[in-house]
């Protein structure tokens, strides 16, 4: 159990009594938000003070332990970083006590970390990996920021779109560990995201390059099967790389290129119509505006699977992390009493 500065009381059911301490806290009054964790607001002390107290006796009944730690409540780091990046971004927290949560499923989506993957981090750890914070961008792009165990430091790493990206043999994006927030959001923001979007890049690149080249082969092989399934495969990654051209060519777009890019789009949002003719009309556009898409971003980064990233440059004026409330005193009553 944490004292969060913006949730008040958090509790992380697990081990083998997860589901008699999901009951106790249920009958305690504490909300259940997801995957179990449950939260207990201290906007009315003598309300709250009830709770616990209940809580403490539904324990003793069902024999489970309540246990208080004064480590910070990852939550609260990873909301006040998700505030200061930029653009929009959705926290989700995860709890990584549960053997079957989905939190841990969602690590198995995430690119290299320090010392090991972050996904067997749970399962080495333990307790010292309570939680995890998945910051969404509205973008797509997927973060993950929880503790570094045994070290009091954050672990930030991404998350990626594809399973198979985690395969590819692409510069996956870097994954930092940092002893504060603001040291974190600086890392992020040098190191993290570039690479991620440099990551981004390169797969949907090499992945539209194999599609493309597995369509023009089946295509001239004696055997008509239906191509569709395929080439809809095509679709994944050409969006991709239209929102990359649009954001990185220096400078405005010229008229020719907007068009071009635009064109594209509008194709790639078509559904493939049920008539075998058009369909494959269809494919030859797709096939046609993919190569365009390749050729374009292959000229804006000549070489982008084969060169070192350039070293990130420093970004004065990064935003302030709004500081959270000292920690509790030992005194603090709430969390006076530990029962076993």
């Amino acid at each position: 159990m944490y004292l969060s500065p913006e949730d008040g009381l958090v509790a992380l059911p697990h081990g083998p009594g997860a589901e008699w301490a999901r009951t106790a806290l249920d009958l305690s009054a504490f909300e259940e938000n997801h995957e179990g964790i449950h939260v207990l607001a201290l906007n009315t002390p003598a309300a709250a003070q009830n709770s616990i107290d209940t809580l403490y006796r539904n324990a003793q009944h069902f024999g489970i332990t309540v246990d208080i730690t004064r480590r910070p409540f990852i939550g609260d780091a990873a909301r006040r970083i998700a505030q200061a990046l930029d653009g929009t971004w959705v926290v989700e927290i995860g709890n990584l006590q549960l053997p079957q949560s989905n939190a841990r499923q969602r690590l198995r989506w995430a690119w290299s970390a320090p010392v090991r993957s972050l996904s067997s981090n749970p399962r080495a750890y333990g307790a010292q990996m309570s939680a995890a914070a998945f910051l969404t961008h509205e973008d797509g792009r997927e973060l993950v920021v929880t503790e570094q165990p045994y070290a009091d430091q954050l672990l930030v790493g991404a998350l990626a779109p594809d399973i198979e990206f985690l395969s590819l043999r692409i510069r996956p994006p870097a994954s930092i560990v940092a002893p504060t927030e603001q040291a974190a959001l600086k890392k992020i923001t040098r190191e993290v995201l570039p690479s991620y979007d440099r990551a981004l890049t390169e797969a949907h690149l090499l992945m539209l390059d194999t599609m493309l080249a597995q369509v023009r082969e089946a295509r001239s092989s004696a055997e008509h099967a239906d191509l569709m399934p395929l080439a809809s495969a095509l679709r994944q990654h050409a969006p991709y790389l239209i929102r990359h051209l649009r954001s990185t060519l220096p400078g405005p777009l010229s008229a020719q290129s907007a068009a071009v890019l635009d064109h594209a789009e509008e194709t790639f949002a078509l559904t493939p119509p049920a008539e075998d003719r058009a369909a494959r009309e269809l494919l030859d556009q797709w096939l046609e505006h993919g190569t365009r898409l390749t050729e374009m971003t292959g000229s804006l980064d000549h070489g982008l699977t084969d060169r070192p990233s350039p070293a990130p440059a420093a970004q004065p004026g990064l935003p302030q992390l709004p500081s959270g409330p000292a920690s509790p005193s030992p005194n603090t009553p709430l969390l006076s009493r530990h029962h076993r």
